[in-house]
């Protein structure tokens, strides 16, 4: 993974704009470029050892007509929602820097 994730104790509830908003703003300890992960990035951590609840949560990645898509972390499904439909879960994560 070339990202890192922020910890449990930072992760909120909201609606899509709010989601990406919230991780804009983030700062954690003077860290900064926080981002929601794309739907790519969610399934990969979807797939490793993880501390996520088992519940929905949302990503960067959007389609046509309003939609993004959001993730499963019980069984790891992928699905599209109106970004306005409902609040889910929102856990940022922050591209590595190469040195």
């Amino acid at each position: 993974m070339k990202y890192e994730i922020a910890p449990k104790s930072t992760e909120i509830q909201a609606n899509w704009d709010d989601a990406r908003f919230y991780c804009f703003a983030l700062n954690i300890d003077g860290k900064t470029g926080w981002r929601l992960p794309t739907k790519e990035e969610l399934n990969e951590i979807y797939e490793s050892q993880n501390d996520f609840k088992k519940t929905w949560y949302w990503s960067s990645t959007v389609t046509k007509g309003n939609y993004a898509w959001f993730q499963l972390f019980g069984f790891g499904g992928q699905h599209t929602t109106k970004k306005s439909d409902g609040l889910k879960y929102v856990r940022a994560i922050r591209d590595l820097k190469d040195n």
